[in-house]
Protein backbone atom coordinates (compact mmCIF):
# COMPACT_ATOMS: atom_id res chain seq x y z
CA UNK A 1 0.00 0.00 0.00
CA UNK A 2 3.15 2.82 0.81
CA UNK A 3 4.16 1.56 -2.80
CA UNK A 4 1.24 2.14 -4.47
CA UNK A 5 0.87 5.58 -2.20
CA UNK A 6 4.39 6.88 -3.66
CA UNK A 7 3.72 5.57 -7.09
CA UNK A 8 0.44 7.72 -7.55
CA UNK A 9 1.89 10.29 -5.48
CA UNK A 10 5.13 10.46 -7.95
CA UNK A 11 2.59 10.72 -10.79
CA UNK A 12 0.43 13.22 -9.81
CA UNK A 13 3.58 15.10 -8.32
CA UNK A 14 2.20 18.82 -9.18
CA UNK A 15 2.21 17.94 -13.20
CA UNK A 16 5.68 17.84 -13.44
CA UNK A 17 6.24 15.78 -17.33
CA UNK A 18 9.26 15.52 -18.56
CA UNK A 19 10.01 17.67 -21.94
CA UNK A 20 9.90 13.67 -23.53
CA UNK A 21 6.21 13.30 -22.36
CA UNK A 22 4.95 16.54 -22.92
CA UNK A 23 6.36 16.80 -26.72
CA UNK A 24 4.67 13.19 -27.17
CA UNK A 25 1.34 14.28 -25.87
CA UNK A 26 1.74 17.72 -28.89
CA UNK A 27 2.51 15.15 -31.38
CA UNK A 28 -0.96 12.60 -30.44
CA UNK A 29 -4.32 14.39 -30.37
CA UNK A 30 -5.64 11.77 -28.81
CA UNK A 31 -3.23 11.95 -25.63
CA UNK A 32 -4.42 14.13 -22.54
CA UNK A 33 -3.06 14.09 -18.86
CA UNK A 34 -5.01 11.36 -17.56
CA UNK A 35 -3.42 9.02 -20.10
CA UNK A 36 0.05 10.40 -19.03
CA UNK A 37 -0.40 9.84 -15.60
CA UNK A 38 -1.34 6.02 -16.50
CA UNK A 39 1.66 6.36 -18.53
CA UNK A 40 3.89 7.46 -15.40
CA UNK A 41 2.11 5.01 -12.99
CA UNK A 42 2.78 2.23 -15.32
CA UNK A 43 6.57 3.02 -15.67
CA UNK A 44 7.39 3.06 -11.69
CA UNK A 45 5.04 0.24 -11.47
CA UNK A 46 8.22 -1.50 -13.00
CA UNK A 47 10.79 0.42 -12.02
CA UNK A 48 9.43 -1.15 -7.95
CA UNK A 49 9.47 -4.20 -9.01
CA UNK A 50 12.64 -4.65 -10.62
CA UNK A 51 13.95 -3.03 -7.33
CA UNK A 52 12.00 -5.46 -5.38
CA UNK A 53 13.19 -8.72 -7.75
CA UNK A 54 16.65 -7.32 -7.47
CA UNK A 55 16.59 -7.19 -3.98
CA UNK A 56 14.89 -11.06 -3.62
CA UNK A 57 17.93 -12.29 -5.54
CA UNK A 58 20.30 -10.47 -3.43
CA UNK A 59 18.70 -12.23 -0.26
CA UNK A 60 17.99 -15.45 -1.89
CA UNK A 61 21.39 -15.75 -3.19
CA UNK A 62 22.76 -15.01 0.49
CA UNK A 63 20.31 -17.40 2.22
CA UNK A 64 21.44 -20.11 -0.30
CA UNK A 65 25.40 -20.22 0.49
CA UNK A 66 27.11 -23.49 -0.09
CA UNK A 67 29.90 -25.36 0.84
CA UNK A 68 31.08 -27.80 -1.68
CA UNK A 69 33.54 -30.45 -1.09
CA UNK A 70 34.87 -32.95 -3.64
CA UNK A 71 35.50 -36.37 -2.23
CA UNK A 72 37.47 -39.14 -4.14
CA UNK A 73 35.97 -40.67 -6.73
CA UNK A 74 34.45 -37.26 -8.51
CA UNK A 75 31.57 -37.06 -5.86
CA UNK A 76 30.33 -33.45 -5.04
CA UNK A 77 28.84 -32.88 -1.69
CA UNK A 78 27.14 -29.72 -1.03
CA UNK A 79 26.01 -28.41 2.35
CA UNK A 80 27.53 -26.29 4.96
CA UNK A 81 30.80 -27.51 7.64
CA UNK A 82 29.55 -28.09 11.14
CA UNK A 83 33.40 -28.84 12.20
CA UNK A 84 36.51 -29.16 11.27
CA UNK A 85 39.40 -30.83 13.03
CA UNK A 86 42.87 -32.28 12.02
CA UNK A 87 41.74 -35.50 11.22
CA UNK A 88 38.35 -34.82 9.08
CA UNK A 89 35.70 -32.50 8.27
CA UNK A 90 32.12 -33.18 10.07
CA UNK A 91 29.86 -31.96 6.59
CA UNK A 92 26.02 -30.91 7.33
CA UNK A 93 24.73 -31.85 3.65
CA UNK A 94 22.71 -29.25 2.00
CA UNK A 95 19.33 -32.17 1.87
CA UNK A 96 19.41 -34.52 4.75
CA UNK A 97 19.78 -34.80 8.36
CA UNK A 98 22.32 -34.77 10.49
CA UNK A 99 26.00 -34.88 9.76
CA UNK A 100 28.85 -37.07 8.03
CA UNK A 101 32.42 -37.35 8.91
CA UNK A 102 35.21 -36.96 5.99
CA UNK A 103 38.72 -37.94 6.56
CA UNK A 104 41.25 -35.49 4.45
CA UNK A 105 42.77 -38.48 2.72
CA UNK A 106 39.49 -38.60 0.76
CA UNK A 107 39.01 -35.14 -0.31
CA UNK A 108 39.96 -33.51 -3.27
CA UNK A 109 38.75 -29.90 -3.07
CA UNK A 110 37.21 -28.18 -0.77
CA UNK A 111 35.20 -24.95 -1.27
CA UNK A 112 33.12 -22.54 0.85
CA UNK A 113 30.63 -19.62 0.49
CA UNK A 114 30.13 -19.14 4.44
CA UNK A 115 32.90 -17.04 6.20
CA UNK A 116 34.79 -19.09 9.25
CA UNK A 117 36.27 -17.87 11.91
CA UNK A 118 39.53 -20.38 12.48
CA UNK A 119 41.52 -20.40 15.68
CA UNK A 120 45.46 -21.98 14.99
CA UNK A 121 48.43 -21.91 16.66
CA UNK A 122 47.29 -19.27 19.16
CA UNK A 123 46.17 -16.91 16.50
CA UNK A 124 42.88 -16.25 14.63
CA UNK A 125 41.98 -15.39 10.90
CA UNK A 126 38.59 -15.09 9.52
CA UNK A 127 37.43 -16.06 5.32
CA UNK A 128 36.69 -18.50 2.86
CA UNK A 129 38.16 -21.30 2.44
CA UNK A 130 39.23 -21.51 -1.38
CA UNK A 131 41.02 -24.86 -1.85
CA UNK A 132 43.09 -27.56 0.26
CA UNK A 133 46.59 -28.45 -0.72
CA UNK A 134 48.18 -31.82 0.14
CA UNK A 135 46.06 -32.98 2.16
CA UNK A 136 47.41 -31.01 4.80
CA UNK A 137 46.90 -27.34 4.40
CA UNK A 138 43.82 -25.37 4.07
CA UNK A 139 43.87 -21.78 1.94
CA UNK A 140 42.41 -19.21 3.75
CA UNK A 141 41.03 -16.01 1.33
CA UNK A 142 40.09 -12.71 2.79
CA UNK A 143 40.53 -8.93 1.64
CA UNK A 144 42.04 -10.26 -1.30
CA UNK A 145 44.45 -11.98 0.92
CA UNK A 146 45.22 -15.94 0.65
CA UNK A 147 46.63 -17.13 3.85
CA UNK A 148 47.91 -21.00 3.94
CA UNK A 149 46.61 -22.27 7.57
CA UNK A 150 48.08 -25.98 8.80
CA UNK A 151 44.85 -28.18 9.41
CA UNK A 152 46.83 -30.16 12.22
CA UNK A 153 47.27 -26.61 14.06
CA UNK A 154 43.39 -25.98 13.94
CA UNK A 155 42.03 -25.75 17.47
CA UNK A 156 38.58 -24.68 16.66
CA UNK A 157 36.75 -24.01 13.31
CA UNK A 158 33.30 -21.86 13.78
CA UNK A 159 30.72 -20.24 11.39
CA UNK A 160 31.67 -16.57 11.81
CA UNK A 161 29.35 -13.52 13.54
CA UNK A 162 29.25 -12.10 10.26
CA UNK A 163 27.10 -15.35 8.77
CA UNK A 164 25.22 -15.72 11.51
CA UNK A 165 24.68 -13.65 14.73
CA UNK A 166 22.63 -15.53 16.92
CA UNK A 167 23.41 -15.56 20.85
CA UNK A 168 24.69 -19.26 20.56
CA UNK A 169 27.13 -18.61 17.94
CA UNK A 170 28.60 -15.40 19.34
CA UNK A 171 29.11 -17.39 22.89
CA UNK A 172 31.16 -20.09 20.10
CA UNK A 173 33.21 -17.63 18.99
CA UNK A 174 33.88 -15.85 21.93
CA UNK A 175 34.87 -18.98 23.94
CA UNK A 176 36.10 -20.81 20.79
CA UNK A 177 37.46 -23.56 23.28
CA UNK A 178 34.82 -24.49 25.36
CA UNK A 179 31.53 -26.20 24.89
CA UNK A 180 29.03 -26.14 27.86
CA UNK A 181 25.91 -26.59 29.29
CA UNK A 182 23.78 -25.35 32.46
CA UNK A 183 20.82 -27.42 33.74
CA UNK A 184 18.32 -25.77 36.12
CA UNK A 185 15.59 -27.88 37.81
CA UNK A 186 13.25 -26.22 40.27
CA UNK A 187 10.25 -27.82 42.19
CA UNK A 188 8.00 -25.83 45.23
CA UNK A 189 5.17 -28.06 46.68
CA UNK A 190 2.67 -26.35 49.49
CA UNK A 191 -0.20 -27.55 51.22
CA UNK A 192 0.23 -30.34 54.54
CA UNK A 193 4.35 -30.00 53.61
CA UNK A 194 5.92 -27.35 52.28
CA UNK A 195 8.18 -28.33 49.87
CA UNK A 196 11.40 -26.12 48.01
CA UNK A 197 13.80 -28.09 45.89
CA UNK A 198 16.66 -26.72 43.72
CA UNK A 199 19.40 -28.48 41.29
CA UNK A 200 21.88 -27.18 39.66
CA UNK A 201 24.21 -29.21 36.58
CA UNK A 202 26.64 -27.51 34.83
CA UNK A 203 28.98 -29.53 32.30
CA UNK A 204 31.69 -28.06 30.37
CA UNK A 205 34.54 -29.56 27.68
CA UNK A 206 37.15 -27.57 27.04
CA UNK A 207 39.47 -29.35 24.13
CA UNK A 208 42.44 -27.46 22.55
CA UNK A 209 44.90 -29.02 19.76
CA UNK A 210 46.03 -32.20 21.77
CA UNK A 211 44.46 -31.32 25.34
CA UNK A 212 40.54 -31.87 26.50
CA UNK A 213 39.19 -30.86 29.89
CA UNK A 214 35.93 -32.02 31.22
CA UNK A 215 34.24 -30.30 34.41
CA UNK A 216 31.18 -31.78 35.74
CA UNK A 217 29.10 -30.30 38.52
CA UNK A 218 26.07 -30.94 40.24
CA UNK A 219 24.45 -29.29 43.48
CA UNK A 220 20.76 -30.50 44.88
CA UNK A 221 18.93 -28.30 48.29
CA UNK A 222 15.71 -29.60 49.32
CA UNK A 223 14.16 -28.42 52.82
CA UNK A 224 10.44 -29.57 53.63
CA UNK A 225 8.79 -27.75 56.01
CA UNK A 226 5.73 -29.84 57.77
CA UNK A 227 2.98 -28.04 59.58
CA UNK A 228 2.14 -30.24 63.34
CA UNK A 229 -0.22 -28.73 65.85
CA UNK A 230 2.45 -28.70 68.13
CA UNK A 231 4.18 -26.62 65.60
CA UNK A 232 6.32 -26.71 62.33
CA UNK A 233 9.26 -29.17 61.52
CA UNK A 234 11.75 -28.53 59.19
CA UNK A 235 13.72 -31.13 57.91
CA UNK A 236 16.95 -30.88 55.50
CA UNK A 237 16.25 -33.56 52.39
CA UNK A 238 19.09 -32.41 50.26
CA UNK A 239 22.35 -30.49 51.04
CA UNK A 240 25.10 -31.92 48.45
CA UNK A 241 27.90 -31.02 45.80
CA UNK A 242 29.41 -33.09 43.49
CA UNK A 243 32.51 -31.95 41.00
CA UNK A 244 34.73 -33.98 38.72
CA UNK A 245 37.31 -32.31 36.82
CA UNK A 246 39.21 -34.51 34.15
CA UNK A 247 42.18 -33.71 31.93
CA UNK A 248 42.77 -35.40 28.73
CA UNK A 249 46.10 -35.72 26.71
CA UNK A 250 45.25 -37.10 23.18
CA UNK A 251 47.27 -39.92 22.01
CA UNK A 252 45.01 -39.87 18.98
CA UNK A 253 41.03 -39.42 18.47
CA UNK A 254 40.48 -42.25 19.80
CA UNK A 255 43.22 -43.06 22.51
CA UNK A 256 44.23 -40.86 25.44
CA UNK A 257 45.92 -40.53 29.20
CA UNK A 258 43.51 -39.04 31.63
CA UNK A 259 43.54 -37.31 35.29
CA UNK A 260 40.93 -37.04 37.12
CA UNK A 261 39.99 -35.39 40.78
CA UNK A 262 36.53 -35.82 42.35
CA UNK A 263 35.05 -34.05 45.13
CA UNK A 264 31.68 -35.19 47.16
CA UNK A 265 30.09 -33.17 50.03
CA UNK A 266 26.75 -34.67 51.32
CA UNK A 267 25.50 -33.17 54.69
CA UNK A 268 22.32 -35.93 54.69
CA UNK A 269 24.26 -38.56 54.51
CA UNK A 270 27.32 -36.89 56.76
CA UNK A 271 29.73 -36.57 54.17
CA UNK A 272 31.62 -34.04 55.26
CA UNK A 273 34.06 -33.97 52.33
CA UNK A 274 35.73 -36.72 50.07
CA UNK A 275 38.17 -36.67 47.44
CA UNK A 276 38.77 -39.36 45.00
CA UNK A 277 41.70 -39.20 42.34
CA UNK A 278 42.97 -40.96 38.97
CA UNK A 279 45.05 -41.46 36.66
CA UNK A 280 44.88 -43.82 33.25
CA UNK A 281 44.64 -44.91 29.88
CA UNK A 282 41.17 -44.62 27.88
CA UNK A 283 40.02 -45.49 24.40
CA UNK A 284 36.68 -44.44 22.46
CA UNK A 285 35.32 -46.14 19.83
CA UNK A 286 33.90 -44.34 17.22
CA UNK A 287 30.79 -45.17 15.28
CA UNK A 288 29.45 -41.94 14.35
CA UNK A 289 30.09 -38.21 14.40
CA UNK A 290 27.52 -38.43 18.05
CA UNK A 291 27.71 -41.59 18.81
CA UNK A 292 30.90 -43.09 20.59
CA UNK A 293 31.60 -45.41 23.43
CA UNK A 294 34.32 -44.92 25.90
CA UNK A 295 36.18 -46.96 28.46
CA UNK A 296 38.61 -45.83 31.18
CA UNK A 297 40.92 -47.62 33.50
CA UNK A 298 43.70 -47.05 35.96
CA UNK A 299 44.15 -46.77 39.43
CA UNK A 300 43.33 -44.07 42.00
CA UNK A 301 43.05 -43.25 45.53
CA UNK A 302 39.89 -42.48 48.14
CA UNK A 303 39.55 -39.97 51.37
CA UNK A 304 36.54 -39.52 53.42
CA UNK A 305 35.69 -37.77 56.15
CA UNK A 306 32.42 -38.00 57.66
CA UNK A 307 30.23 -35.88 60.25
CA UNK A 308 29.95 -37.31 63.70
CA UNK A 309 26.97 -39.78 63.45
CA UNK A 310 25.50 -42.40 66.16
CA UNK A 311 26.63 -45.85 66.17
CA UNK A 312 24.69 -48.87 67.64
CA UNK A 313 26.43 -51.06 69.96
CA UNK A 314 28.99 -49.20 70.64
CA UNK A 315 30.31 -49.69 67.61
CA UNK A 316 33.44 -47.38 66.74
CA UNK A 317 32.86 -44.14 65.35
CA UNK A 318 34.63 -43.54 61.93
CA UNK A 319 35.93 -39.96 61.69
CA UNK A 320 38.18 -40.05 58.36
CA UNK A 321 39.02 -43.45 56.14
CA UNK A 322 41.25 -43.73 53.19
CA UNK A 323 42.17 -46.69 50.76
CA UNK A 324 44.01 -47.32 47.28
CA UNK A 325 41.36 -48.20 44.67
CA UNK A 326 41.13 -49.55 40.86
CA UNK A 327 39.07 -47.58 38.49
CA UNK A 328 36.99 -48.52 36.16
CA UNK A 329 35.10 -46.33 33.72
CA UNK A 330 32.04 -46.60 30.75
CA UNK A 331 30.56 -43.49 28.97
CA UNK A 332 28.67 -43.78 25.62
CA UNK A 333 26.31 -41.13 23.89
CA UNK A 334 24.18 -41.92 21.30
CA UNK A 335 22.27 -39.02 18.96
CA UNK A 336 19.15 -40.17 17.16
CA UNK A 337 17.19 -38.17 14.34
CA UNK A 338 13.67 -38.79 13.75
CA UNK A 339 13.11 -41.35 16.56
CA UNK A 340 9.72 -42.38 17.34
CA UNK A 341 8.05 -39.04 18.04
CA UNK A 342 10.73 -37.10 18.49
CA UNK A 343 12.99 -35.25 15.42
CA UNK A 344 16.05 -35.38 17.64
CA UNK A 345 16.95 -37.72 20.87
CA UNK A 346 20.15 -37.64 22.64
CA UNK A 347 20.71 -40.29 25.14
CA UNK A 348 23.79 -40.56 27.79
CA UNK A 349 25.37 -43.01 30.36
CA UNK A 350 28.62 -42.68 32.08
CA UNK A 351 29.67 -45.32 35.22
CA UNK A 352 32.65 -45.26 37.54
CA UNK A 353 33.45 -47.95 39.86
CA UNK A 354 36.72 -47.37 42.69
CA UNK A 355 37.06 -50.72 44.35
CA UNK A 356 39.82 -50.89 47.38
CA UNK A 357 42.49 -53.13 45.97
CA UNK A 358 42.78 -54.37 49.68
CA UNK A 359 39.55 -54.99 50.73
CA UNK A 360 36.97 -54.03 47.88
CA UNK A 361 33.75 -55.91 49.55
CA UNK A 362 34.14 -53.41 52.49
CA UNK A 363 35.60 -50.27 50.40
CA UNK A 364 34.55 -49.01 47.17
CA UNK A 365 32.96 -45.73 45.53
CA UNK A 366 30.57 -46.03 42.70
CA UNK A 367 28.71 -43.27 40.20
CA UNK A 368 26.16 -43.88 37.53
CA UNK A 369 24.35 -41.37 35.32
CA UNK A 370 21.84 -41.95 32.92
CA UNK A 371 20.86 -38.95 30.39
CA UNK A 372 18.02 -38.47 27.98
CA UNK A 373 17.91 -35.56 26.28
CA UNK A 374 15.11 -33.70 24.05
CA UNK A 375 16.84 -30.26 22.46
CA UNK A 376 14.05 -27.64 21.24
CA UNK A 377 16.48 -25.56 19.46
CA UNK A 378 20.39 -25.33 19.15
CA UNK A 379 20.35 -23.84 22.93
CA UNK A 380 17.70 -24.81 24.60
CA UNK A 381 16.59 -28.71 25.07
CA UNK A 382 15.13 -30.52 28.52
CA UNK A 383 16.41 -33.30 30.35
CA UNK A 384 15.69 -36.59 32.34
CA UNK A 385 18.50 -37.44 34.44
CA UNK A 386 18.42 -40.56 36.79
CA UNK A 387 21.55 -40.74 39.15
CA UNK A 388 22.59 -44.07 41.12
CA UNK A 389 25.25 -43.14 44.13
CA UNK A 390 26.59 -46.42 45.63
CA UNK A 391 29.46 -46.22 48.19
CA UNK A 392 30.66 -47.76 51.65
CA UNK A 393 29.22 -45.25 53.82
CA UNK A 394 29.65 -46.08 57.49
CA UNK A 395 26.59 -44.06 58.91
CA UNK A 396 23.74 -46.87 59.64
CA UNK A 397 20.75 -44.88 59.03
CA UNK A 398 22.04 -43.64 55.65
CA UNK A 399 22.94 -46.80 53.57
CA UNK A 400 25.12 -47.39 51.02
CA UNK A 401 22.92 -46.48 48.04
CA UNK A 402 20.58 -43.35 47.20
CA UNK A 403 18.66 -42.46 43.56
CA UNK A 404 17.81 -39.62 42.41
CA UNK A 405 15.55 -38.73 39.32
CA UNK A 406 15.33 -35.09 38.07
CA UNK A 407 13.45 -33.16 35.36
CA UNK A 408 16.12 -30.15 33.88
CA UNK A 409 15.78 -27.03 31.45
CA UNK A 410 18.90 -27.07 30.30
CA UNK A 411 20.61 -24.15 27.65
CA UNK A 412 23.67 -25.04 26.21
CA UNK A 413 26.09 -23.46 23.53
Amino acid sequence: MLALFWIVSSALGAGNFSKEELQTARKLDNVNRNDLIKARIKKLKNEVQETTQKEHLKLKKRALKVDTIIIRGGTVLQGKISELTDKYVEFSPLYGIGTIRIHYKNIERITTEHKYHIFYNGKETTGQIVSIKDHAFLIIQHDGIKEYVKIANIDRFILSVKENDTLENRLRNRFPYTRSSIDIGIERETGVKYNRKLTFDYHLTRRKVRHREILDLHYAYETTTTSLPQGEVKSLDKKDLHITAEENILIDPQQFWFAQLGYDFDQPRKIRYRLYPAVGYGYRFLFGPETWLQFKTGAGYVYESFYPYATQNFDQHMNNHDYSAAFIGIRAKNHFYNLWLFKELILLGNIFYMPSLTYPSHDWLSRSTFTIEVPINTMLSLKWVYRIINDDNPVPEVGNNKTTTDLYFSIRY
